[in-house]
């Protein structure tokens, strides 16, 4: 078993203590986001339509383009973020998150839909923001396995919370993500407070790791000429699992009501967390390397596994081999482990190796960017030419299809960066 001075080295009373407390605050953090924004997952407002599609969809694309939108705000936003402000942008932003669900209950459709948009143009810059506090450190990659486990753990969470209010609580679906937001207010003002107690990278971080600037136009251009091969890879990487993730996420209650009707919405929970679980212990394999570009190599490798578990579950989920429940948490755990393992390790570990001078906010907002384009796009075909379709054969159908696109994109990528990796090399031992 890989322990915490593997993945840190040795650490004193002190720094563990730091470890700690940057572990609680940034997850902590990102599992409030997801009670402001995740709860719409929650509802399904049957038979309910507007602008010629369902009611749910409609507030789905409103809220994924919403976080489209600040995916290429936070580009440049969060790129050139002054450190000092980043707790007061965190709290105006989930404030306004807030707010627009309470708009969303009060604001008559299809007018609300704006608020949803609102919503998750706000609620899109929370993890560039949350990020930028423990990049950089020796303890990143621990830290970051520990936040990954938000993506799958916290929507569980969330979507539980959100099925409760409206089945036990008698909340009407409008008004039940304003209702679920407020559960989270103590929490979220606790964890911003203790984010802003986590000490700067000390001089040794610096000098291992690199130094997270601030980058301006200039320095993203050139940082995109020099790697742009590798980064087409990546981003078509990250689109694939983003759209799989916000299908999966989204309509989370429709696929499950096909597969087991009477099941509680406590499901949720306890799929999610019991994946979250078994994600975090296979990412701590992932983690640990003190070289960053076997770390890099073993991304890779992770990340070709999750992809093919994808594909395989959906073939079973196809031919109805197996217990669908089961293939849906290892569906999840396959998804989780590609999408935590870029998301969450490769790009740190691609600063260092590369020795890039930027930070990994420019990296994030420009993969997902194009991510959350591609979750609208996927989304509204299926509303709009293949209505008729349940969303459990289209997720099938779409996993299989992006499954071997993936191994594709996996393998182009390793090819381009081994041969990147051994350039700079050769630039290093020349000089």
């Amino acid at each position: 078993m890989i322990s915490l001075s593997t993945l840190t080295g040795k650490v004193s009373r002190t720094q563990l203590s730091n470890i700690a407390l940057a572990s609680f605050a940034s997850f902590s953090t990102y599992f409030c986001m997801y009670g402001f924004r995740k709860t719409i997952s929650a509802t399904t407002f049957d038979g309910i339509t507007t602008l010629g599609i369902s009611f749910k969809s409609a507030l789905v694309i409103a809220q994924v383009l919403g976080y489209m939108t600040a995916k290429f705000i936070g580009i440049k936003f969060i790129a050139e973020l002054n450190p000092a402000k980043r707790g007061r942008y965190i709290l105006t932003l989930i404030g306004g998150a807030h707010l627009s669900l309470l708009l969303l209950a009060l604001v008559p459709k299809p007018w609300n839909l704006v608020f949803l948009y609102t919503n998750g143009m706000c609620l899109g810059l929370i993890w560039g923001l949350v990020f930028s506090f423990i990049e950089g450190r020796r303890y990143t990659d621990f830290i970051a396995l520990i936040l990954s486990i938000n993506f799958i753990f916290s929507s569980g969470v969330a979507k539980s919370i959100g099925r409760t209010c409206i089945e036990s609580w008698g909340i009407p679906e409008i008004y039940m993500p304003f209702v679920a937001g407020c559960l989270f207010l103590p929490l979220l003002f606790l964890s911003v407070y203790s984010l802003g107690r986590i000490p700067p990278p000390s001089p040794e971080e610096t000098t291992q790791r690199g130094k997270r600037e601030a980058l301006d136009a200039l320095g993203r251009k050139a940082l995109v000429k020099k790697f742009l091969p590798g980064l087409v890879a990546i981003i078509l990487i990250n689109l694939l699992l983003t759209i799989l993730r916000d299908i999966k996420d989204n309509y989370a209650v429709e696929i499950i009501r096909k597969i087991r009707p009477d099941a509680s919405p406590a499901i949720f929970t306890r799929m999610e967390t019991l994946a979250a679980m078994i994600v975090f212990v296979l990412l701590l394999t992932v983690s640990g390397l003190s070289s960053h570009f076997k770390s890099i190599k073993r991304h890779h490798l992770v990340i070709s596994g999750g992809f093919l578990a994808i594909g395989i579950c959906a073939i079973c989920l196809y031919l109805k081999t197996g217990d669908a429940i089961a293939l849906l948490v290892t569906y999840t755990i396959g998804l989780y482990v590609s999408y935590n393992t870029l998301q969450c390790l490769f790009l740190e570990r691609f600063i260092a190796a590369y020795k890039v001078n930027g930070n990994i906010g420019f990296f994030f907002y420009l993969m997902d960017s194009i991510g959350y384009l591609g979750s609208c796009v996927l989304i509204l075909n299926k509303e709009l030419l293949n209505f008729h379709t349940d969303w459990l054969p289209y997720f099938i159908y779409v996993s299989g299809i992006f499954a071997v696109i993936g191994l594709g994109a996996v393998g182009f990528s390793w090819i381009y960066f081994k041969r990147k990796y051994q350039q700079v090399q050769t630039i290093q031992i020349g000089l």
